[in-house]
């Protein structure tokens, strides 16, 4: 086995409000090997987004700090470094493509100066004209005709699909260890969501980049990530090979999470079944298991301890359930 790329260990991300202390990420932990595909999926809410920002340590101070935790990358903690080590990662190590393309590129700029500004920036080593050689060159990578002239384009000239292609090559260009991709997908039809998907998918393969994708699509794990970690309510409630959550899942919100999803299989008609209730007010988790309001398989140690991951017995697989399927 290889060493460790990104080792997140016991973190705690809290969001300090009026109402409260939201704590949006309570001791989650989990490893990802260099080249992994790495997919985190859960309803909204549930920490996925705040994971991956803590990662990024762009946790917006006030209101959000990490209370507690390690993130090792490379063997280095991450919360230990300044900001001026943090920016030097941030690009050329760890990148992140955030969910609404429009908003994450400047208006005012062509999108071949951002991607060569995130060049200059890594490269100091570069003139201005090989780095906007190396944008063109990212936006030809990324399957957008005609790169040599679109490079000079503004963002509003480009449509949803392309926008996320140029944030891909901005996320790309350095050749980062790792890729957090969060949601980016979320507002394309499916045509060119399949585009964008297999279009990552084949980059971070090409540069053996690890991939981080969050996202509510259980589907779209099923054809990216080799392994998929479920997170409710501020926790990881299983972890496992992608294959195995599909064949066996273990906990229960798993499962509903999988029965939610319409089948090709299934007879014209058939309803869905959702899961039902609620998740938990973050600001007042529950000591017990966040999950047992909802679990139809709830029985009385559920609502008075919680439980831990732990291996149920199929491998690499792991689930924070005292009674897993």
């Amino acid at each position: 086995m290889s060493a460790k790329l990104l080792e997140v260990t016991n973190l705690k991300t809290y969001f300090f409000t009026r109402s409260g202390v939201v704590k949006a990420v309570d001791d989650v932990s989990f490893a990802m090997q260099p080249g992994q595909r790495l997919g985190v999926v859960g309803e909204s809410g549930c920490g996925k987004s705040v994971t991956a920002l803590s990662v990024m340590r762009l946790i917006a101070s006030p209101p959000g700090k990490i209370v507690g935790g390690e993130i090792n990358f490379n063997g280095e903690d991450i919360l230990e470094k300044s900001q001026v080590e943090l920016t030097d990662i941030r690009g050329s190590k760890i990148s992140m493509i955030f969910q609404d393309p429009m908003t994450s590129l400047n208006p005012v700029f062509n999108v071949g100066f951002q991607i060569a500004e995130t060049v200059k920036r890594h490269r100091k080593d570069l003139s201005n004209e090989q780095a906007w050689r190396r944008a063109v060159e990212m936006l030809d990578l990324v399957r957008i005709p005609d790169a040599k002239r679109r490079a000079k384009n503004y963002p509003h000239e480009f449509s949803g699909g392309m926008r996320q292609r140029v944030m891909i090559a901005i996320a790309l260009v350095c050749n980062p260890q790792l890729l957090i991709a969060d949601e980016p997908t979320t507002a394309l039809d499916v045509t060119i969501q399949a585009q964008v998907l297999e279009l990552m998918k084949g980059l971070s393969h090409e540069f053996s980049t690890a991939l981080m994708l969050i996202t509510h699509d259980l589907g779209v794990v099923a054809g990216m990530c080799q392994h998929v970690n479920v997170m409710y309510a501020g926790h990881v409630v299983e972890s496992a090979p992608v294959q195995q959550i599909f064949e066996t899942p273990a906990h229960p919100y798993t499962v509903g999470l999988l029965q939610s999803l319409p089948r090709l299989n299934e007879r014209r008609g058939s309803k869905l079944t959702p899961i039902k209730g609620q998740p938990p007010d973050l600001t007042n988790p529950p000591a017990s298991c966040s999950y047992a309001p909802r679990c139809p398989k709830v029985q009385s140690r559920c609502r008075k301890e919680r439980p831990q991951l732990m291996r149920v017995g199929r491998g690499e697989q792991e689930a924070a359930c005292f009674y897993p399927n």
